[in-house]
């Protein structure tokens, strides 16, 4: 099991449009591309509640899960791993920034599918949920 971890990825619609988060320049992964709030999901924490955690420790803001909207397995390295990605809708609050990410936006469906450089998490979206076919 030391080999094994859970991730979470929160797609967050505000109106007609989804927050993503710019990771800051000296982080360790995707150092300056634009991502997704999310994270690990710690031993004992239920994946929903992961999802809430980290859309209010990485953008400061409330949510309200829909639904998983997307999962899959990878593996980094000598680790494997299932990521999972969740949508949600903007609850309230004023995105506040933690020290990973150095800026955001809320974007259109268009500008989510063309902005560049994207995360890794970000490329899964559109690789495993079939984002482009549900939402264009």
């Amino acid at each position: 099991m030391k080999n094994f971890c859970a991730g979470i990825h929160v797609l967050i619609k505000k109106k007609n449009r989804f927050l993503v988060l710019k990771r800051s320049p000296g982080d360790i992964e995707d150092a300056g591309y634009w991502d997704l709030p999310g994270g690990g999901i710690n031993f004992g924490e239920q994946p929903f509640q992961a999802s809430l955690r980290e859309a209010k420790e990485e953008a400061g803001i409330l949510i309200t899960i829909n639904r998983i909207f997307g999962l899959w397995g990878e593996s980094f390295g000598e680790k494997w791993s299932i990521e999972s990605i969740v949508l949600a809708d903007y609850a309230r609050g004023k995105v506040i920034l933690s020290k990973e990410h150095s800026d955001f936006k809320w974007v259109t469906k268009k500008e989510l599918v063309d902005i560049l450089p994207k995360s890794e998490n970000l490329k899964a979206l559109f690789r495993y949920t079939g984002f482009i076919n549900k939402y264009l």
